[in-house]
């Protein structure tokens, strides 16, 4: 029995190393899968060559999109610590009139801080985005690789408001326009 011990210490020893391979390998697997979606994706589908009319800002938004109806939305991405899904496109969107200082600076009118005091200012004038396909379905692929936005750009776009029955509001975005 004593030499069947050491066997059996150096098997339970081993398995975390086989265990930690197959791991491995389905993280390469998915890598390769996500970046075989950039290559499959062509994100200029979602580029709009010209602004679109009739932009209204997060705020306005708000309070008079529908549920479902079109709509043309201006903002600038931000208003989150990391505006950014990753691996998703999606984003958080401030609405244009407003700008974020650092936590801890004074902050004047139309100036919110990252900090928690100015957490509920931030939900009434930001919204989530998402880059959806004509089907509805959120792209897969971030939004930075996709599009070539990047934190602070301004954009414009043009998609369908999404609003539920207790007021939270997401834009379903099928177009971008990003202003230079």
């Amino acid at each position: 029995m004593k030499s069947f011990y050491p066997f059996l210490v150096l098997a339970a020893a081993s398995l975390p190393l086989l265990v930690g391979c197959g791991n491995a390998s389905e993280s390469t697997a998915a890598s390769a899968t996500a970046s075989a979606t950039v290559l499959e994706i062509d994100g200029s589908q979602f580029l709009l060559a010209e602004e679109p009319t009739g932009a209204v800002g997060v705020i306005v938004a708000r309070e008079s999109a529908e549920d479902g109806k079109p709509l043309v939305l201006v903002g600038r991405i931000g208003g989150a610590a990391n505006p950014w899904i990753d691996g998703r496109a999606a984003f958080t969107l401030l609405d244009a009139s407003m700008s974020v200082v650092a936590e801890g600076e004074d902050s004047v009118e139309s100036e919110l801080c990252m900090g928690d005091c100015c957490a509920t200012e931030r939900l009434e004038c930001t919204t989530l985005v998402k880059v959806v396909n004509a089907q509805g379905k959120l792209i897969p692929v971030d939004s930075r690789e996709l599009l070539g936005l990047k934190e602070s750009d301004m954009v414009v776009l043009e998609g369908t408001a999404k609003k539920d029955e207790s007021g939270n509001f997401v834009m379903l975005a099928k177009g971008v326009f990003i202003r230079k």
